[in-house]
């Protein structure tokens, strides 16, 4: 119960990061239990984004994420792009009244449906093993997939399914989400 009051200040200094950075992309998604808001920047001229996110479910846990994640397309792989970064994580999971953080790689992979109407397939996962990962924790696991549209120019809608969840080292497992959500993702 402690961390319910903590939500509206993490709320506050990601969106205040939003505006702070001009971010160049806003994306937002709900479930059942969950909800994030996070940013992504461009990093100068390179194929690169540096990303930003904030977590909360209703166990009243929650996550910060920031990271860099480079993309690109191999020659002759025209429908596929990929791409490969890192995250580093901070949870505080109330249920288990435990503190971690993580260093994690992790890379993703999109295919872009040809049609008129830009549409996507993606899967992102990053991974923690127990040597990157401090406090009461021994691992963790950010699994994404994701089917999305853009309706409007500079907006998209998805729905997907995301699994992330902590193993913790009294021998439990911390699962923050394992729901299907669906979101809105904002270009500037």
């Amino acid at each position: 119960m402690r961390h319910r009051s903590l939500f509206p200040l993490f709320l506050a200094v990601g969106t205040g990061a939003v505006g702070a950075a001009h971010a160049d992309q806003l994306e937002v998604f709900l479930s059942q239990r969950a909800a994030q808001i996070g940013y992504a920047k461009p990093l100068g001229t390179s194929n690169s984004d540096a990303m930003a996110a904030v977590f909360y479910n209703e166990d009243s846990d929650v996550m910060l994420n920031g990271g860099v994640m480079a993309y690109g397309q191999p020659p002759g792989q025209l429908p596929f792009s990929f791409g490969a970064g890192v995250k580093a994580y901070a949870f505080s999971l109330d249920d288990a009244d435990e503190t971690v953080a993580a260093g994690a790689l992790g890379g993703k992979v999109t295919y872009t449906i040809p049609a008129n109407i830009p549409m996507h397939l993606s899967a992102e996962a990053f991974y923690a093993p127990d040597i990157t990962t401090t406090g009461e924790g021994d691992s963790m696991l950010d699994f994404n997939t994701r089917f999305e549209i853009e309706f409007i120019p500079r907006t998209s809608g998805f729905i997907g399914y995301r699994k992330m969840e902590v193993d913790l080292d009294n021998a439990e497992d911390a699962e923050l989400d394992d729901n299907i959500h669906v979101g809105l993702r904002l270009n500037f």
